[in-house]
């Protein structure tokens, strides 16, 4: 079975005004690509939070140094994620929504030609060959994705995050094939 491309973002804060500060996304072979985006590229990316930056541990300083253009990131995702493809996230909408923000800035186009979905969408049909009962089939993926928090620690953070998503599927698939 090929595995799905998972991918997670870090942004400057939950708000409206939100904007990406880091992506990283996976291949089919579990091989991670991470970058830090540059805010100061875009005038309107002012929006900051504090709670956030605590959570994720990058500053705008940070950011500012050592990331890329919007630009330039699109192209790296464009040229990795193909179009038509389905790229998993587990924040869902937001991920998505943080993937438009980048795009509509950094691409020609205006938007991503790859879909993002949230991963419960690839991860939930694994367990329905084992546990047939819904309400038990969340309970073991919610235990699950413990065990999967376990194997990483590291958190709110794109690479480790899409690692995690890694490590939930691959307990996902390993459960489902156990019977």
């Amino acid at each position: 079975m090929i595995m799905p491309r998972f991918l997670d973002v870090e942004a400057s804060s939950l708000s409206i005004d939100s904007y990406p500060i880091e992506i990283a996304w996976s291949d089919h072979h579990g091989i991670i690509e991470s970058r830090l985006i540059n805010p100061y590229a875009v005038d309107g990316w002012r929006d900051w939070d504090y709670n956030a930056q605590q959570m994720h541990g990058l500053s705008r300083k940070q950011c500012r140094e050592e990331g890329i253009q919007p630009k330039q990131m699109c192209n790296v995702m464009s040229q990795s994620i193909k179009p038509g493809e389905i790229i998993y996230a587990d924040g869902g909408a937001f991920d998505e929504n943080w993937v438009d923000v980048l795009y509509s800035e950094g691409s020609a186009l205006g938007y991503a030609q790859f879909k993002v979905v949230h991963s419960d969408a690839v991860m939930l049909p694994l367990l329905t060959k084992i546990e047939f009962d819904e309400k038990k089939r969340w309970q073991l993926y919610e235990n699950l994705k413990l065990e999967a928090r376990r194997m990483v620690e590291t958190r709110h953070r794109a690479e480790p995050d899409v690692q995690y998503l890694i490590e939930l599927w691959r307990l996902c698939i390993s459960m489902s094939k156990a019977i």
